[in-house]
């Protein structure tokens, strides 16, 4: 097994190849300037993964890495060194860039030569792009990387001092003679499993300008294309040249063929139907776009210029990665099945700060839906959020449920996950949770809040046998009493979506909370809860998704429908008194009685699960396991 040296283990690519490594055996050691990012890193292996982890403190921009005489005796003992080190920023100044990415390969190189002279080092492996003019040949070229120049003046910071870096390590490894192998990534997204695209520059890019109605034009030609691939595919084939014993090819373009992957005006296309916003319609030739944004109109689609120079006409040379993948048993797959999730990923993180999660909670997909798991004892929770909401809302209930097994589910539309499509908006709400529960391993304790919870009445009664218990925190029993403003707004989608997401600021929506009894008081609001919901409705899609719903129960919600049948399986609701908006009324109350589902009663606003997680998870906790 090796002892791979990698720089950039803590970012997007460099975090996929470090868990890759250690789970096939190899050791790691880490050039890391954050041990806080590192620990995190390590919370999310088994313990046998993190044994093959070690960390050394230092910095690419120093001499001899920024190390200590005894880490540096460390790293003397790697056989392979993996450069990932470059942290993607496609508006890095130049000075930085030369900072950063040119002097660090210098610093890197010196280390590697070091490691040749000792007859240790098998391969020197170069994270680069698809984008570099250099190739296997260009080793010989006389040119002073470090000399002021106009080599590649057209491209940015980034582009630029990544192209000199990778032309530097080439010349050197040519003079040396020292094992060089230059891996060529595409634009890289989410793992296929998740989507989870933590690397907002890139397609990011795009859907950021197109989020805020800044790309108003189709770029026209099936020509142009954007090549694409997932970051987990990605590591695979980094550990298949770790583990080859002789690498007959020097540099791996890795990305997913122009069959595999949709054309940029299909790109476009799909971006528009999952942020729920109408597709250009103005065809305009993706040549003079890239010429308008070198010429002062960056600020016209609000993306950096070098942005669309990944957009290409040209193939690449595919058959050593081809090769590789085939060796590593990765199957071929279309890219655009997997772009939603990747898109409402992109969505979320520009929306939004990623929020820090547990390092136990791991991130899933369950019916195309993204989801949090958290390994646990007995029969899992499964977790549904209600409106203004997402997955993470719940976490701190979730966090109260103890060592049990717990599901959160970002609904549809909601949070990270991409819209369901259907043509009946509530039937495909339902739907999508009814499949989710089909595709779960095992019966779960089912508990929805608010629209959550009618939802998880609706999917309980299509799989009854994945149902051990059902619990409905506050559902919204029947038409919800609005102001006449909002009531006003609902009959107009176009009016509602517009309030939702360009005028109802975060005063507004703490105003309104209170006045219906979402909320009790502000002290009651979790911290920073109301200032993410406005900014989470100011997705297209986000706030598409709330106007549908919300127009469901202004217009045709009438009341929720009570079988007058027992369930096949037991089924509580906590009712919280203080809700201004619905009310549980003497009627309502029969009919579930009789169909033998149990109310408790509790002197908390609508939102409770949020604002009282203990108290919420101490009765869900008592409801359980009362009768088992």
């Amino acid at each position: 097994m090796a002892v791979v040296f990698v720089t950039g283990a803590t970012g997007f690519i460099g975090k996929e190849v470090t868990k890759q490594l250690t789970r096939a055996g190899h050791t790691v050691l880490a050039l890391v300037r954050s041990p806080e990012k590192w620990d995190e890193l390590l919370m999310q292996m088994t313990p046998t993964e993190r044994s093959n982890c070690n960390a050394v403190r230092g910095d690419l921009r120093k001499e001899g890495l920024g190390l200590s005489a005894s880490d540096y005796e460390q790293v003397l003992r790697a056989t392979i060194i993996i450069h990932a080190g470059v942290p993607m920023d496609i508006s890095m100044d130049e000075t930085v860039g030369r900072d950063v990415i040119l002097q660090g390969a210098s610093h890197l190189a010196a280390v590697a030569n070091e490691l040749h002279k000792q007859k240790r080092l098998q391969k020197l492996i170069h994270i680069v792009g698809y984008m570099s003019p250099f190739d296997d040949e260009s080793g010989k070229l006389a040119t002073d990387v470090f000399a002021t120049n106009d080599f590649l003046r057209e491209a940015g910071g980034y582009e630029k001092y990544k192209f000199l870096a990778d032309l530097y390590l080439r010349q050197e490894a040519y003079q040396k003679g020292m094992p060089l192998v230059v891996v060529n990534p595409s634009t890289i997204i989410g793992p296929r499993s998740t989507g989870n695209t933590e690397q907002t520059d890139g397609l990011g890019l795009v859907i950021s300008s197109m989020r805020r109605g800044k790309f108003p034009v189709l770029p026209g030609g099936k020509e142009w294309w954007l090549p694409l691939l997932a970051v987990d595919d990605l590591a695979e084939v980094i550990v298949g040249i770790v583990e080859a014993n002789h690498i007959e090819h020097q540099t791996y373009y890795a990305l997913n063929e122009r069959s595999a992957t949709p054309s940029f005006l299909e790109l476009i296309s799909l971006m528009a139907k999952e942020l729920r916003m109408k597709s250009p319609a103005i065809p305009f030739p993706v040549s003079v776009l890239k010429k308008i944004l070198h010429n002062g109109g960056s600020r016209l689609l609000g993306v950096p210029a070098n942005s669309m120079d990944f957009i290409v006409k040209k193939d690449f040379p595919l058959a050593a990665f081809q090769q590789m993948k085939a060796k590593k048993g990765i199957d071929a797959y279309d890219v655009a099945a997997y772009l939603p999730s990747v898109i409402a990923d992109l969505d979320y993180r520009l929306s939004v700060k990623d929020q820090k999660v547990p390092p136990y909670y791991h991130r899933e997909q369950i019916a195309g839906m993204a989801a949090y798991k958290k390994e646990g004892l007995g029969t899992p929770w499964l977790l549904v959020h209600g409106l203004f909401s997402e997955m993470s809302d719940l976490l701190p209930l979730a966090e109260q449920l103890g060592e049990d097994a717990v599901w959160l589910l970002d609904l549809p539309g909601f949070g990270r996950s991409p819209y369901h499509h259907h043509e009946n908006p509530i039937e495909g709400f339902i739907e999508a949770l009814a499949e989710a529960l089909r595709q779960l391993p095992s019966p779960v304790h089912l508990a929805g809040h608010s629209f959550g919870g009618f939802l998880a009445w609706e999917a309980a009664k299509r799989v009854p046998e994945k149902i051990e218990k059902l619990y409905l925190l506050q559902p919204p029993l029947h038409a919800p009493k609005y102001s006449l403003l909002l009531a006003g707004l609902g009959k107009s989608p176009a009016l509602l979506q517009r309030f939702l997401q360009k005028q109802l600021t975060p005063a507004k929506l703490e105003k309104a909370m209170l006045e219906q009894g979402v909320f009790q008081s502000t002290e009651e609001m979790p911290k920073g809860y109301v200032e993410k919901a406005g900014k989470l409705l100011q997705s297209p899609r986000i706030s598409k998704t709330h106007t549908d719903v919300l127009r469901y129960f202004m217009n045709e919600l009438q009341q929720m429908a009570v079988t007058t049948q027992p369930f096949p399986f037991p089924a509580q609701i906590v009712w919280g008194t203080q809700d201004q908006t619905y009310q549980l009324t003497k009627g309502a109350e029969d009919a579930f009685m009789k169909a033998n589902v149990e109310i408790e009663r509790l002197s908390v606003a609508h939102h409770f699960p949020l604002s009282h997680p203990q108290l919420t998870a101490n009765i869900l906790l008592q409801m359980r396991h009362g009768k088992e």
